[in-house]
């Protein structure tokens, strides 16, 4: 009976608010409310199930903390310290935090820096991230790199002095121990010489199928504790070496993997409160319309009237829901999962205005899923500007059934009025619509 009722509105809309109106029920409304939001969360928990957000160690907010100068040993008559003068500037787009800097201090001192390794007068310049106690490096990175672990290991480099690269260079993991590592040679990624001065970015494979390493020992790649970087050149020389960035990466993960039951309650809160606040707006302003105009109006009747009349946001979740299925499996980088989230529409989506702050690797990303899930934004917005004519329809019917003897141009008025300050609202206070 009741979802009779419901689809009544779709194939005989004035009838079926005329029946409410003359016999006001709260069950329809409120079956149409406990529609809404369980196909919402399926909408929204469909495109999470197909989104993964790059992992890093680490965490996003610490990015910073492995280039804190006092986590690291110097090798002999090596000088470590942080640079406060010249640092890895990465500044993106983080959605509700607005523009971050994701390599800022992570010292004690505020301000963004640079890890700084120097020898004067040396051949060689090396630094281990971590406090050497009878020869164990220490447990400071505590890793895995295995198979689902992470893939990548991302630095931002400066070679400062002397002017020439150096003769090899080599980065080291270690597991557990110093007698258990792999090797990887940086020597090609530091060979252009015009680029002494300037931040090279490096991302390097890391775990068991990635080639490159020569392993010593017996380490595992499911426990990385900690590392080291090593600069050796053919005479000897004042070295500098300066690091703004080091950090693993290339783990994805799915929100639905890493949020689970808080994705239930946020989107209970959230759809609960669209629904109710959409239902109690266009009610009141329309009811205020009617206060207005000095003309007789019942609350209960309008608002049982208008939560029927919601209907059309069941339509709009259910084929929403629908859509979702066809999205693509999306990997969003570390950078653009920062500011990637759910619009006013509910899509999840990455702000096309701030893609030029990325990097040219995570802008090619970014342009990617936008590509790949324009065709569903589209729709996306098609039907919300659908269903609210629809419910501005919906609207004039039941202000018509209230009140015919309102003008056919004051009918229209209120219901578009009521349906627009509505969305406006919503906006305004960044509730979904």
């Amino acid at each position: 009976m009741v979802l009779e009722e419901i689809a009544e509105v779709i194939y005989a809309p004035a009838k079926a608010l005329k029946k409410v109106i003359e016999n006001p029920k709260y069950l329809a409304a409120i079956v149409v409310l406990i529609l809404f939001i369980g196909l919402q969360f399926g909408y929204e928990y469909v495109q999470l199930s197909k989104t993964y957000v790059e992992n890093t160690s680490p965490l996003i907010g610490e990015l910073p903390m492995f280039t804190n100068a006092t986590l690291w040993n110097n090798g002999t008559a090596v000088v470590l310290n942080n640079n406060y003068g010249d640092y890895f500037n990465y500044t993106v787009y983080a959605g509700t935090y607005g523009f971050y800097d994701l390599f800022t201090n992570y010292t004690n001192v505020p301000g963004p820096s640079s890890l700084e390794i120097n020898a004067t007068n040396s051949v060689n310049a090396s630094a281990v991230l971590g406090s050497p106690v009878l020869g164990d490096p220490g447990n400071v990175v505590n890793v895995s790199c295995g198979a689902d672990g992470f893939q990548n290991i991302s630095a931002a480099l400066k070679l400062v002095s002397p002017d020439s690269v150096p003769q090899n260079a080599s980065l080291t993991l270690y597991s557990f121990g110093y007698s258990d590592s792999y090797t990887h040679d940086l020597t090609s990624y530091l060979s252009n010489s015009s680029l002494i001065g300037e931040w090279e970015n490096l991302t390097i494979p890391v775990g068991p199928s990635a080639s490159g390493w020569t392993s010593s020992g017996s380490p595992t790649w499911d426990n990385i504790t900690s590392l080291s970087l090593e600069f050796n050149y053919p005479s000897a020389s004042n070295i500098s070496v300066r690091v703004g960035a080091l950090f693993f990466r290339g783990q994805y993960e799915s929100p639905v993997q890493s949020a689970g039951l808080n994705i239930v309650i946020s989107t209970l809160e959230e759809f609960s409160l669209q629904f109710v606040l959409t239902w109690l707006l266009v009610t009141g302003i329309i009811y205020l319309f009617f206060k207005g105009f000095k003309a007789t109006i019942l609350w209960k009747p309008l608002f049982v009237a208008v939560g029927l009349a919601l209907t059309v946001m069941v339509i709009r979740a259910l084929i929403n829901f629908v859509a979702a299925f066809t999205l693509p499996t999306t990997y969003y980088p570390f950078d653009v999962a920062f500011g990637t989230g759910s619009n006013v529409l509910g899509a999840i989506s990455y702000p096309s205005q701030y893609i030029g702050l990325l990097n040219m690797q995570s802008q090619s990303a970014a342009n990617a899923i936008i590509s790949a899930t324009s065709g569903f934004g589209d729709l996306v917005l098609a039907l919300f500007v659908v269903s609210y004519v629809w419910l501005g329809y919906l609207c004039y019917l039941i202000v018509s059934q209230l009140n015919p003897a309102f003008s056919m141009t004051k009918r229209i008025s209120i219901a578009g009025v009521s349906v627009g300050i509505t969305i406006f609202l919503l906006l305004f206070f960044t509730i979904p619509i």
